[in-house]
């Protein structure tokens, strides 16, 4: 840990360093708006969120929100290390930039969390801290499980109140369609709670095998409403691929059909796994 210090230090340092010259420059304003501004959809986080839940192997993910703040956590297999610091508060680096076969790490998209924070927090294994002046770390004691991922979002933007941030990310939850775990690997829960204890639930159930067409279950409880079950059939190929230096990589391709159930059809979804 004390080697951790030590490098978190120094990248401290050189973010404050770089932060002093966007500011003597007058450039701070500009970047910022430019980079919390880039997806028309007011809770674009939330899928970013998800996105790195995704590549860590995440298998449930949770939201919890506050009339201050919301709070996300994964079980991802694999925790932070320091180049995961050093990608998300970097500006358009990511650890995974260069891989057209992952959904990307952190890159720009996370920034659009200062949309509604300005001191967003990350608890995972060893590394426990908050980002200041949007690419700063800093240590914070440790307060969560080391062996989860917490982001925590404090609603402290003095331009967007919190009432207001509560409202676009409870509409940015509630909308989560069944598809949106459809194409993912490893994440098969989303749960979410609202600030006036109502939750919702999104829960896929993959059927035995990997058939070339695999009948995919997607559970679904809105706050209020009772479950609703949306069957698909999915298709994936795994192809080979050349990047731009020439090297050979693999990259998963899918489609997906909604199944409805027709007057007299009494298949099951193994029958329908089968026939794939």
């Amino acid at each position: 840990m004390h080697n951790h210090a030590t490098q978190l230090a120094e990248l401290t340092k050189n973010r404050e360093d770089w932060i002093a010259t966007t500011r003597k420059n007058k450039f701070e304003g500009g970047i910022t708006n430019l980079l919390t501004e880039l997806y028309p959809d007011n809770a674009h986080f939330i899928y970013e969120l998800l996105q790195n839940a995704e590549d860590t192997q995440a298998n449930t993910v949770r939201f919890t929100l506050s009339t201050n703040s919301i709070r996300f956590e994964h079980d991802g297999k694999r925790l932070f290390n320091f180049k995961d610091v050093d990608s998300i508060t970097s500006i358009g680096v990511s650890t995974k930039r260069n891989d057209p076969t992952t959904i990307g790490k952190f890159g720009v998209g996370f920034k659009a969390v200062f949309a509604y924070t300005n001191t967003p927090e990350i608890h995972s294994g060893d590394f426990h801290f908050k980002i200041r002046d949007l690419v700063v770390p800093e240590l914070l004691p440790n307060t969560e499980n080391d062996y989860a991922t917490v982001f925590l979002f404090p609603f402290d933007k003095p331009t967007k109140n919190s009432a207001l941030a509560v409202d676009e990310i409870e509409k940015g939850l509630r909308s989560l369609a069944d598809n949106t775990l459809l194409f993912l690997n490893h994440i098969q829960e989303i749960e979410y709670q609202l600030p006036n204890g109502d939750s919702g639930k999104l829960r896929r159930v993959d059927a035995d095998g990997d058939n070339i067409g695999q009948h995919i279950a997607i559970h679904s409880i809105q706050p209020g409403m009772a479950e609703t079950i949306s069957n698909w059939l999915r298709y994936r190929k795994t192809l080979s691929i050349k990047d731009e230096g020439g090297n050979t990589k693999t990259c998963q391709v899918a489609i997906a059909y909604r199944l409805e159930a027709q007057a007299g059809d009494t298949a099951t979804p193994q029958d329908v796994n089968k026939r794939g």
